[in-house]
């Protein structure tokens, strides 16, 4: 019996692909606005697109609160599935609009949307004028995408050091440091400081993000944060980072994605000996394209970034062990 034959199956037949959209693009950002912006649409359609899935699902996705949005259990559910069904349905767009035109060789790479802007995108042109004759495509998940059902080649995740399998080096390792500007960090000599600050917060900081986590940082650092003391919350990190380079407070810097600033001078490390090593990226490409030269080629070209990484790294202070 085919799945689109059961209940189940007809209640998929009546989703709009327009109403999974707006829910995928709000649950990614945890944001009624930024996904209207993304989708072109206004804020009140993406809503009533959510509300209306949830009608027909009989359950909410959302917990819909005074700090914003987050994800209900059933809506973790749905996101989990939608943003791969999606992703994959995209995927399949483009390679039918393709076509018969001549092919040119592509890999597929997936990544966190920080990850992607502030470390991989900018390095590409690099890649590129090596191997003119392929093409990356970059999808920037928040969730981790299953790579060869969603036609993807390569991932670059992060991975504790427990988890690593056996024998595997891995890329770089994390690094969690606070940051702010030069001016501001010159002011903050003890944790008891850090109390007449701004903080800066990443909004989905969790156990997933738990590096991100301020909670984390006062008891490692053993102070408490004032309950008058001054936050202002980023859903997206790049924002988060470029608020702190503005001046906006304290934020907690993550490399490499925090180095490019830090190398500047735009940023400096406050309370340098509390930095602390965090997990490490790795890369893990799908069995079937492992043997495709412009996989292989990306794949030794990320190494070799990455190593370029780590010896540049030297410039920041050592953090301790976590």
């Amino acid at each position: 019996m085919s799945s689109l034959s059961t209940p189940a199956g007809h209640l998929l037949r009546s989703l709009s692909l327009d109403a999974l959209r707006g829910f995928e693009s709000a649950a990614r950002l945890l944001s009624f606005t930024a996904a209207a912006e993304e989708l072109s649409l206004t804020q009140s359609a993406v809503s009533k697109q959510v509300k209306a899935l949830e009608d027909a699902l009989g359950a909410p996705l959302f917990v819909r609160g005074g700090r914003g949005l987050a994800l209900t259990g059933e809506g973790a559910v749905l996101f989990d599935a939608a943003g791969d069904a999606l992703a994959r349905l995209a995927l399949a767009v483009e390679r039918v609009q393709r076509g018969a035109s001549p092919a040119r060789a592509r890999v597929a790479v997936t990544t966190s949307p920080s990850f992607a802007s502030l470390w991989l995108v900018p390095r590409l042109p690099a890649f590129q004028a090596r191997h003119p004759g392929v093409d990356i495509d970059v999808d920037s998940a928040t969730q981790n995408l299953q790579l060869e059902r969603s036609g993807v080649d390569v991932a670059i995740r992060l991975t504790r050091s427990e988890d690593l399998p056996a024998g595997e080096a891995p890329l770089l390792r994390q690094r969690a440091m606070l940051v702010a500007t030069p001016e501001l960090a010159a002011r903050v000599a003890t944790p008891a400081d850090l109390a007449r600050e701004a903080l800066l917060v990443f909004s989905q900081a969790g156990e997933r993000f738990a590096q991100l986590s301020w909670a984390r940082w006062h008891q490692r650092l053993g102070v408490a944060a004032p309950a008058a003391q001054a936050r202002s919350h980023f859903s997206q990190y790049e924002d988060l980072l470029r608020a702190c380079a503005q001046g906006m407070g304290v934020a907690i810097g993550l490399t490499p994605l925090v180095a490019p600033r830090l190398a500047s001078g735009e940023l400096a490390v406050v309370l340098p000996q509390h930095a602390v090593d965090g997990p490490f990226y790795r890369l893990l490409v799908a069995p079937a394209s492992a043997q495709r030269p412009e996989v292989q080629a990306f794949c030794d070209w990320t190494r070799e970034a990455m190593a370029a990484e780590r010896a540049g790294g030297a410039a920041i202070d050592r953090p301790h062990s976590s």
